[in-house]
């Protein structure tokens, strides 16, 4: 590789490096979707104060 080569812009994004704010408060499912959605499986929320 020469010097003229320009580098690649660094990929952005991916997976959060927690997942323990989409689990379920009550069973621990992961609840997919915005904050506020129910859990699928029991009806709970999202861990207290976590968003």
């Amino acid at each position: 590789m020469d010097d003229s080569d320009p580098m690649p812009p660094p990929v952005e994004g991916g997976d959060p490096a927690c997942w323990l704010p989409s689990l379920c408060a009550n069973c621990g499912a992961m609840i997919e979707g915005p904050p506020g959605t129910a859990c699928w499986r029991c009806g709970g929320t999202r861990r207290e104060g976590d968003d």
